[in-house]
């Protein structure tokens, strides 16, 4: 057996006991015998312990999509907490729907000075669209 498959079996073995950074190591150093259902294990170990960077990095390195349903969970669970820096990263990342940009634009718009996030937030999520969206909102009025 060649060198670079016994160290793909060693990381894979690294993987089921949870030595993350092992296994990680050793299909980095050997990516193109690492199949892609290893590095989906990987990716889902990596998810639960939280490291984002990681998956990315993985993700970009073993070409697999990215977790967006996570990614968006995250994002969500995030902008509940009101850690808006959190939830507009996950969100990029999970490339969120216009309903929870919306949501994004709702927030940022509590706090003054995140104005410049919320413009651009507009611009790249909302864009043409934002005006169907002012509409909608200037639509409902209060009754005196």
């Amino acid at each position: 057996m060649p060198a670079s498959k016994s160290e793909v079996l060693v990381g894979r073995r690294y993987l089921e006991r949870g030595f993350l950074d092992a296994a990680m190591k050793l299909f980095v150093r050997n990516a193109a015998e690492v199949p892609a259902s290893d590095w989906s294990v990987l990716v889902d170990r990596l998810m639960e312990r939280n490291r984002v960077t990681d998956v990315v990095s993985v993700c970009g390195l073993a070409s697999i999509p990215l977790p967006s349903e996570r990614m968006l969970d995250l994002g969500d669970r995030a902008l509940k907490r009101r850690d808006v820096d959190a939830a507009l990263r996950f969100f990029e990342l999970g490339k969120a729907d216009r309903e929870r940009w919306e949501m994004m634009l709702d927030v940022l718009t509590t706090y003054p000075d995140r104005e410049r996030q919320a413009v651009e937030v507009v611009a790249r999520h909302l864009g043409e669209e934002n005006e169907a969206l002012e509409e909608r909102r200037t639509q409902i009025r209060a009754v005196k």
